[in-house]
């Protein structure tokens, strides 16, 4: 099934595994670290939602930075237009397991594809309470840079082609957790280190 949005759309270039593509969506800044400089105060001191390296995402707080407040709930597969306001509480924050931080709500995101090997999205819908007082839902549509998730069901997109991942995202405004009617809502501009 094909997916048309109005609601504001990023596209992250997370294809280098040895870093981290950390994003504030609120701004559409983006910064870029390393594997190595997420284990230490740098990531504690940028102002940013989620990052992305590959598959895995992180985000602003619990073990991946104790100072940040991001939390997450996986609403699972609802219509996203239907998602009015953020939940009041259930966020999870990030953990470590077996070495690697994690957050379980965002874990399960894609389906693994093993007869192609590609990642295919569940199109899940995710409420994000951030670090700045605001709230978001996003849900990831796509995993590759110009195929589509359900092109790469039949057939190998290669792993040059994935891991620019298309994100639907709505923020509600400062101390409120009702999203806003996207007809008003207008797109970032594309950031630096993120592909139009």
């Amino acid at each position: 099934k094909k997916i048309t949005s109005n609601n504001p759309i990023i596209k992250v270039n997370a294809k280098d595994r040895n870093t981290w593509m950390l994003v504030e969506f609120a701004t559409g800044k983006t910064i870029q670290i390393s594997e190595r400089e997420s284990e230490t105060d740098k990531i504690s001191h940028d102002n940013w939602d989620l990052g992305f390296s590959r598959t895995k995402i992180i985000s602003n707080g619990g073990k991946t930075n104790p100072l940040g407040n991001t939390g997450i709930i996986n609403l699972g597969l609802v219509n996203f237009d239907d998602v009015k306001a953020a939940p009041k509480t259930g966020y999870v924050q990030d953990h470590r397991s077996l070495g690697n931080l994690i957050n379980k709500e965002l874990a399960g995101w894609y389906n693994y594809r093993t007869r192609t090997h590609n990642i295919e999205s569940k199109k899940n819908v995710y409420a994000l309470k951030l670090n700045n007082g605001i709230f978001m839902k996003m849900r990831i549509l796509n995993y590759y840079c110009s195929q589509k998730d359900n092109e790469c069901r039949s057939m190998v997109c290669t792993r040059e082609e994935a891991a620019c991942l298309t994100i639907e995202y709505v923020l509600s405004q400062p101390g409120s957790q009702e999203f806003l009617d996207t007809l008003h809502v207008k797109n970032i501009q594309s950031p630096k280190n993120v592909i139009e």
